[in-house]
């Protein structure tokens, strides 16, 4: 699922984003029944998300705040509803433990995603009505293509720069980085060979992980959550690829 489009709409022509994930987690709504799941799907099909999916149980990683050395926890969630739209480029996933908001490609930008969460969780707070969430999480994942035969993946991704307070080599091509905020919160730069074969030639998946814990579900102060986390991972990825990455995906004059 590569495509071509932006991180920051109109600055790389050629960004190698290939799926973005905004989450809320919670403690379990005990009000969240059958019902909820029904008029989630109701709500998500009044506005074009009519392709439903109930999904079986899964995984979460959680990233400790404030231990470094601590390696991610893969947590299990519950059973949630997951309302696509009629492209399958974006969805809404619904649990007692859960909101997600997914845009997968092709990526239109930040313009275009940030409505995509703010309606998905103005139905979910209508159907579920969480006072307090546990973290907001946003991921960004991004396939960069490695030509083998000419390059190193470090040509293109870089670690290590005066900003980043950690970094430990995890595995052939491997790194964790991690970066605490004053305000508590923390960013995880992963980067690591992509084992699907689907280029020969070789892609590194760089994975920017934002985790704010106990954010306000005040619609303004969210907004403005939402805005800092996206603000602070664009720039961990520009402090993440070097000059040889940015000229291959063009920027814009």
């Amino acid at each position: 699922t590569i495509a071509v489009f932006g991180l920051i709409p109109g600055k790389y022509k050629n960004p190698p984003l290939i799926e973005t994930v905004f989450e809320l987690r919670f403690s379990p709504l005990t009000k969240w029944g059958m019902s909820s799941y029904i008029n989630f799907a109701s709500l998500a099909d009044g506005v074009g998300f009519s392709n439903v999916v109930d999904a079986g149980e899964g995984f979460q990683l959680n990233f400790a705040i404030g231990q470094d050395n601590k390696p991610p926890e893969a947590t299990r969630v519950s059973r949630r509803i997951q309302t696509w739209n009629r492209e399958k480029t974006e969805l809404w996933q619904a649990s007692p433990e859960l909101f997600a908001a997914n845009r997968r490609s092709p990526y239109l930008g930040w313009e275009k995603f940030r409505p995509h969460i703010l309606k998905g969780f103005e139905l979910y707070a209508k159907t579920g009505k969480p006072k307090k969430a546990a973290a907001m999480v946003m991921h960004y994942i991004n396939r960069i293509e490695v030509d083998a035969s000419k390059y190193q993946p470090s040509d293109f991704v870089k670690f290590l720069s005066p900003e980043i307070s950690y970094a430990s080599s995890i595995n052939n091509f491997g790194r964790h980085t991690e970066q605490s905020f004053k305000d508590g919160d923390k960013i995880a730069v992963i980067a690591g060979n992509d084992m699907s074969g689907e280029n020969k030639g070789g892609a590194v998946m760089l994975n920017i992980i934002y985790t704010k814990i106990n954010p306000s579900l005040e619609v303004t102060k969210l907004k403005s959550s939402i805005e800092k986390g996206h603000s602070r991972i664009i720039d961990a990825f520009e402090k993440s690829i070097s000059d040889l990455q940015r000229k291959r995906m063009a920027p814009n004059d």
